[in-house]
């Protein structure tokens, strides 16, 4: 309805304004009016402006003049009927709108008479809700008055019942108001009824007041002879009870394995039981009015009545161990323990004492102190500490030697455990040990641990515990041995340093290096973190150990792990590789910018001078960077994978860093150019043999040669070993190489050997891939028996890791060589296994030391040890000893003066090809023979 209502408003609303559109346009008469003024005007006009003639010129003038004047009559008369219309039109307009609101006032006046209709509704029908709402509450007000009346009347109900039970206890006349009431909780069928009934029984009750006073001395009487019965009952009870006790008291005094007796204050028995009799000799009849000190020992009675005086006076408890002397004249050992007993009164009456036989005690205690005595001797060893420990930890029994370990004196000692004296960081070690014995998994364990002295120094003991447990398995106590091992321990980090640590660098070495890339590289792979690898090598490094001492070098090397550290951040970690070669390893990495700033800063601290006395250096570096996990997930991956980078570093001109490039990466290009140029390069003739000397320390003279393969590159130019060797290996080309390298110097070598170098012997490289190959053996012996070469002027070198594999394949093999003649050199020893037991095994010839022994000679303490117990072990077995990396004079020097056989090295020459070297080799022999022409000449 309203829907409808509100439409036909919008209706309406649209009519009007059309409506006033058009009475707007309609409403202005007087502009109509000059319009068809200036209408007529313009036609007059245009009637008379028609060109005319002269005879028509009269009657045109009147024409005009008539329909101008007609026109303009027109629009005088027209204005006031257009002005009409236009009133007219406008009150027919305001007249459709009066109505059309008219009908719009209409209509909301029924709709609010309507609302007004439905609130008169409302309002009544919250008027009768209200009255209902009051007349609920009356109801509910006397529905909860009529409650509370029924309340009230089964309360009082209630206590009526009572006082008719209370009657019902009474006399006969309390028995017929029981009835009564009876007959009236019968007859309550209505509430007012009983009421009623009530009140009547209330009048009743008022009237027969002495009744139920008599009824209420009756009850006083009843209860108190109820409460003597009940007394009556209990003591009974307690008398009972008694009885039972006194009878479980004797039965249990007969029973047990002690004498119990009871004596007076005079110490007369006034009880014993049979264990008592028994264990003095006595009968029960016997002991009545003789005192309990009767059976005792002479010697012991003066002590004892002494003790037993000094408890009466005291009122205390009596303790003593003493002897009984029976009739028999044996003697019991006693333990005696007897308290007092007192009246309620609180007075002493009695004493109640039982005598424990403690004879086996005595003989166990007697044995005890004879084995304590034989163990204090031996516990007061001054060799070791000895304790004695609880399961509570604490020292029960130390010797004087733990004490002086320890610092403390005894008595500070028991008063502590051994677990406060533990080094913190031991302690959680220790103690799983201890839970393992206490738990009955083991009965001992032994440990290495450090104590903390009274003066806060440290203590390294090991310490060995042996459990001794009761019989029911539980811990007794604990035996702990305490050696200190001070000095060991000292010596075993003083090893271990040197195991893990550069020696001139102290920075970790390759060893340590390896453990910690590997516990970073899991640690990353939990995190997903990166991992950066930085390989750092000097450039031209050599040329300063050429120029200047090593001891500069040394210096410089200090400098440069210094100033690294300065670089890296605390958790990074620094490790001496070898030679001028640092490695750098960066874990917890973030952003992939972090691992080349920091290549940046050591680029830079690098670049800066280093002053040593008189010299002012310059150096620069390379740098190969690897990261995790994008360049490799292994440390061997990720070290090889920064090696190439460096190395790439070093092809780019130095002084920078360079990343590891994965994938088809200039390097593998390279190195796969390199294969497929090495499979051609023995048919065409572009590797040739290097030969270094062997200068020999007893004739003074070059007495051999290793060769060493190059690889006359076409583009490359010449190549060293290191480039191609390592493709060789794992391509199999080692194979065709290694006998192009064995046939090549056995005919070169053969040649110089016609052209007067008699003698001259030849070392050969073999790699592990060639000595392990079936025909190797058949191989020498074919090229011996062709070249007619002398066998023992040929010498393969061989590597400790090779003749460590396939052992019995090996001596075979080397036994083989040995028969040919030919001489076996075991190549860079010390690095490897340096396993004593292949020395007597294998039938060798030569040990060679390896430059990294060499290098550092003499000033490196423990390379002088080293290779002076190699010289002296393999003399002992009758070994030549040739060292490598010979390069300076003290070095020299160093090896002449311990015994060295030969040296090899860049001071007696470097490697150089034939024709070089057979000059080197000549001038040699020349000097030789001058020598020789100078000392028998006069």
């Amino acid at each position: 309805m309203s829907e409808y209502r509100k439409g036909s408003n919008r209706q309406a609303e649209s009519r009007s304004d059309r409506l006033g559109s058009i009475t707007q346009i309609i409403g202005r008469p007087w502009a109509l009016a000059v319009m068809a003024l200036l209408g007529c005007w313009w036609l007059s006009v245009a009637v008379g402006a028609q060109p005319i003639t002269p005879n028509d010129a009269g009657d045109r003038f009147y024409w005009g003049y008539f329909v101008g004047g007609g026109l303009l009559l027109a629009g005088l008369f027209g204005i006031p009927v257009v002005m009409l219309a236009g009133q007219r039109r406008q009150l027919m307009l305001e007249r459709e709108r009066l109505s059309d609101r008219l009908f719009a006032l209409t209509t909301r006046q029924q709709e609010l008479e309507a609302e007004i209709e439905r609130q008169r509704q409302g309002a009544a029908r919250q008027r009768g809700l209200e009255i209902e709402i009051e007349q609920l509450r009356r109801a509910g007000r006397e529905f909860e008055a009529e409650i509370e009346r029924l309340r009230q009347r089964t309360a009082r109900q209630r206590e009526l019942e009572a006082e008719t039970q209370r009657l019902r206890q009474g006399t006969t006349r309390q028995r017929e108001l029981e009835i009564e009431v009876e007959q009236l909780r019968q007859n309550l069928a209505g509430k007012q009824k009983l009421e009623a009934e009530t009140e009547r029984l209330r009048q009743d009750l008022a009237c027969h007041w002495e009744l139920e006073v008599e009824v209420e001395q009756l009850r006083k009487e009843a209860a108190s002879q109820r409460q003597l019965e009940e007394e009556i009952r209990r003591l009974r009870q307690n008398l009972e009870t008694l009885r039972d006790s006194e009878q479980r008291f004797r039965t249990l005094t007969q029973q047990l394995p002690v004498g119990i007796f009871m004596a007076d204050l005079q110490g007369q028995c006034r009880y014993v039981n049979e264990r008592w009799c028994q264990m003095t000799g006595l009968a029960a009849e016997q002991t009545v009015g003789l005192p309990w000190t009767h059976a005792l020992h002479p010697d012991d009675r003066d002590q004892v009545e002494k003790i037993w005086r000094q408890a009466l006076d005291k009122g205390s408890e009596f303790v003593v161990d003493h002897r009984f002397k029976t009739p028999t004249g044996r003697d019991v050992w006693m333990d005696t323990r007897a308290v007092p007993l007192r009246d309620r009164s609180g007075q002493i009456v009695y004493y109640l004492g039982a005598n424990t036989d403690i004879a086996e005690l005595k003989r166990t205690e007697e044995t005890l102190r004879a084995s304590e005595a034989r163990f204090r001797s031996y516990f007061e060893l001054p060799l070791v500490g000895i304790a004695l420990t609880g399961p509570d930890k604490r020292w029960w029994e130390v010797n004087n030697r733990l004490c002086e370990m320890l610092g403390y004196r005894r008595s500070q000692l028991l008063q502590l455990t051994w677990a406060e004296l533990t080094y913190p960081e031991d302690l959680a070690t220790d103690l799983a040990q201890f839970e393992r014995v206490a738990s009955r998994r083991i009965d001992g364990y032994s440990v290495d641990k450090r104590f903390m002295r009274q003066d806060g120094s440290l203590l390294y003991a090991s310490v060995s515990t042996r459990c001794i447990r009761r019989s029911n398995g539980m811990v007794d106590y604990y035996v702990a041995l305490i050696q200190d091992i001070s000095e060991r321990k000292q010596a075993e980090e003083h090893i271990q340093h040197l195991a893990h640590y550069d020696a001139l660098t102290d920075l970790p070495n390759r060893t340590l290096l390896g453990d910690r890339l590997q516990q970073v590289l899991l640690r990353a792979a939990r995190d997903h973190t990166q991992v950066g690898i930085l390989l750092v090598d000097l450039d031209h490094f050599k040329r300063i150990n050429d120029t200047l001492d090593h001891t500069v070098g040394d210096q410089l090397l200090r400098e440069v792990g210094h100033r690294l550290q300065s670089c890296v951040r605390e958790c990074d970690t620094i490790s001496r590789q070898g030679g001028d070669e640092f490695a750098v390893v960066l874990p917890d990495l973030i952003n992939n910018d972090e691992a080349p700033r920091i290549a940046e800063r050591i680029l830079g601290a690098m670049t800066e001078p280093y002053r040593f006395s008189d010299h002012d250096l310059h150096i620069t570096c390379s740098i190969g960077i690897s990261l995790y996990p994008r360049d490799g997930r292994s440390a061997e991956i990720l070290l090889k994978n920064a090696d190439n980078a460096l190395y790439r570093a070093k092809d780019l001109g130095r002084n920078n860093y360079q990343f590891y490039q994965s994938g088809a990466t200039m390097v593998a290009r390279e190195r796969l150019t390199l294969e497929n140029s090495l499979r051609y390069a023995v048919d065409r003739q572009q590797l040739e043999l290097y030969y270094q000397p062997k200068w020999d320390f007893h004739a003074n003279a070059i007495t051999g040669a290793e060769a060493l393969i190059r690889w006359n590159h076409p583009q490359l130019g010449l190549l060293p070993p290191a480039r191609f060797i390592p493709i060789a290996e794992d391509s199999g080309l080692v194979l065709a190489l290694g006998e192009w390298v064995l046939r090549a110097a056995v005919q070169e070598i053969g040649q110089l050997h016609q052209n007067g170098a008699s003698g001259l012997r030849v070392a050969v490289n073999v790699s592990a891939r060639q000595f392990h190959q079936g025909n190797l053996t058949t191989l020498v012996q074919g090229l011996l028996t062709e070249s007619g070469f002398d066998p023992g002027s040929l010498e393969l070198e061989l590597t400790e890791g090779i003749l460590m594999h396939h052992t019995e394949d090996n001596i075979t093999a080397l036994k083989s060589f040995k028969a040919m003649g030919v001489r076996l050199a075991i190549d860079d020893f010390g690095t490897g296994y340096s396993s004593l037991g292949y020395l007597q095994r294998f039938p060798v010839d030569v040990l060679k030391i390896d430059r990294s022994f060499v290098t550092e000679l003499p000033s490196n303490e423990s390379n002088v040890a080293i290779v002076d117990a190699i010289v002296t072990l393999a003399h002992g077995l009758g070994l030549l000893v040739v060292a490598e990396g010979v390069e300076t004079v003290e070095h020299v020097e160093f090896l002449r003066a311990h015994g060295c056989d030969e040296g090899q090295g860049y001071y007696f020459g470097r490697p150089v090809p034939l024709l070089e070297f057979q000059s080197l080799l000549m001038r040699d022999r020349a000097r030789l023979a001058g020598e020789a022409l100078s000392a028998v000449s006069p």
